[in-house]
C-alpha cells in the first residue's frame, strides 16, 4: 500500500510539473479588435405582394454593448430596390433587421438579384460577410369561375375545376384537377398515393398561343403502388432535360390554345428511374370559364 501511495504522488507531481510547463505554450484565444457582424445566410429567396414588397434581412454583431452602425454594400441587378447604406443597432440589440423594398419600377413575373456586402474590416471570425438574394413580386391571382379539366390518361370524366388568373397576364391555374374519388371512378386502386398537385400552373409562350408549364405536375398515383414511383406529368424539354436527351422537345409545341378558351396540354408521362410513356401523346384538356362543353369537342 505504502508504494502505491508513493508511485500514485510521483504520477501527482508530474502531472502537476506538466499542466506547468503546457500553461506557457497556451495561445492567447482570438479577441476582436472591435464590434463585428455577420449575416445568418449565404442566401435567399423572397416573394413579395405587390402591393406591399418590403422584406427584411437579419444582422447580427458580437456584443450588445453601446449602440452601434454597421455599412452595407448593395449590388442590384436592376435598378429596383431602394437599400438603406447603413444599419444602426441600439443599446442592447445583438441583431437587427436592414428592410429593403422594391420600387414601382419592378416588373411582376420577373425575378431580381440583389446581394449585400459587409465591409471585410467588419465581418466577426467565421462570420457571413455576404448575402445573394432572389426577390420577386407574387401575382394576384382572380378566381375566373368554373372551367372544365381533363386528363386523358388519368381521368374517365370531366371534373369541373375552379380556373384562377394572374391579374394581367396569360397565366392560369387549374384548381385541384384531381381527387380521390375520380381517381377511384378511372379504376387506379393500389396505385394512389404520393405527391398529389394542388393546381396546375400554365402561362402563353409566343404570339401562336404555345404554352408551357413548370417542370411537373402530379395526379396523386405511384407506379403499381411503388412508394417512391411517383407518376409524373413533364413539360417534355424539362423532362429531356433531367433524362439529357433532346429527343422529347419536339413535343413542347404540341401545348396550346387550340380554340378560343380551350388549351391543349401535351405532358410527356413517366417515372423516373423506371420509365413511362414520355413518347405517347396522353393530352390533357382545360376550357377556361365562358369555354365550350369539352364532352362537346372531345
Amino acid at each position: 500500500m505504502k508504494k502505491f501511495l508513493n508511485i500514485f504522488a510521483v504520477v501527482s507531481l508530474s502531472a502537476v510539473l506538466l499542466a506547468s510547463c503546457n500553461t506557457e505554450q497556451i495561445t492567447k484565444i482570438y479577441e476582436p479588435d472591435g464590434v463585428a457582424y455577420s449575416f445568418i445566410n449565404k442566401a435567399g429567396n423572397f416573394t413579395l405582394p405587390a402591393t406591399n414588397p418590403v422584406f427584411s434581412v437579419r444582422i447580427f454583431r458580437n456584443t450588445t454593448e453601446g449602440s452601434g452602425t454597421v455599412n452595407i454594400a448593395a449590388t442590384p441587378s436592376a435598378n429596383v430596390f431602394t437599400v438603406p447604406s447603413t444599419l444602426t443597432f441600439e443599446d442592447g440589440q445583438g441583431a437587427a433587421d436592414l428592410t429593403v423594398s422594391l420600387t414601382n419600377e419592378a416588373a411582376i413575373g420577373l425575378i431580381y438579384n440583389l446581394k449585400l456586402t459587409l465591409s471585410s474590416e467588419e465581418v466577426s471570425v467565421g462570420g457571413v460577410g455576404a448575402i445573394d438574394l432572389k426577390v420577386s413580386l407574387a401575382y394576384n391571382w382572380i378566381s375566373l369561375g368554373n372551367g372544365q379539366f381533363y386528363d386523358s390518361f388519368t381521368l374517365y370524366s370531366i371534373p369541373t375545376v375552379e380556373i384562377l388568373q394572374a391579374e394581367g397576364f396569360d397565366r392560369w391555374r387549374v384548381m385541384k384537377p384531381y381527387t380521390k374519388e375520380l381517381l377511384l371512378e378511372a379504376e387506379w386502386d393500389g396505385w394512389l398515393g404520393g405527391t398529389q398537385s394542388d393546381y396546375i400552373e400554365f402561362w402563353v409562350i409566343d404570339d401562336e398561343k404555345h404554352v408551357k408549364w413548370d417542370t411537373v405536375w402530379y395526379a396523386g398515383l405511384l407506379y403499381q403502388g411503388g412508394a417512391d414511383d411517383m407518376i409524373g406529368f413533364y413539360y417534355p424539354s424539362a423532362l429531356g432535360d433531367i433524362l439529357n436527351v433532346t429527343s422529347l422537345d419536339v413535343h413542347d409545341a404540341k401545348s396550346k390554345f387550340i380554340q378560343d378558351k380551350v388549351v391543349q396540354l401535351r405532358p410527356a408521362v413517366y417515372i423516373i428511374d423506371i420509365g413511362g410513356w414520355a413518347s405517347s401523346d396522353y393530352y390533357s384538356f382545360v376550357s377556361l370559364p365562358g369555354g365550350p362543353n369539352l364532352y362537346d369537342i372531345l
